[in-house]
């Protein structure tokens, strides 16, 4: 637990170098709002907070213009690639909580002696038919 505070303090830290209350706060509410039901959700829920938090700090970065263009540019880079690894731990934690398992619905199938089938959606005049 210890060194769970510890990381969530380092990913609320301000330029200044202090630790910003609200950031921790706000990432200990997010993994609470997570609702885990075990330590690997639990681990998840940190991560994504954590990210958060820092996409959050390095997009303020970003938009105060401070340092010109190119600082700008690498702020903006560094918060889109923290955007995508948010957008796939979302999606990642979607995948433990629905059991990987995927769903197939086979509503009616006739297949006569010799014939052919084909698995898809077949278009026909501007039409599709499953």
């Amino acid at each position: 637990m210890n060194a769970t505070l510890v990381q969530i303090q380092n990913a609320s830290r301000l330029p200044s170098g202090g630790i910003s209350e609200t950031s921790v706060n706000a990432v200990l509410a997010f993994i609470e709002g997570a609702e885990v039901k075990n330590e690997v959700e639990a681990a998840l829920a940190i991560q994504m907070a954590c990210i958060h938090a820092v996409t959050m700090a390095v997009l303020s970065r970003a938009g105060g213009a401070h340092g010109g263009d190119r600082h700008v540019a690498i702020m903006a880079a560094a918060a889109s690639k923290l955007a995508r690894a948010y957008a796939i731990q979302v999606e990642t934690l979607r995948r433990l909580r629905a059991g990987g398992s995927q769903y197939m619905r086979i509503e009616h199938i006739h297949i006569e002696p010799n014939a052919q089938a084909v698995i898809g959606n077949i278009e026909s005049r501007g039409k599709v038919h499953e």
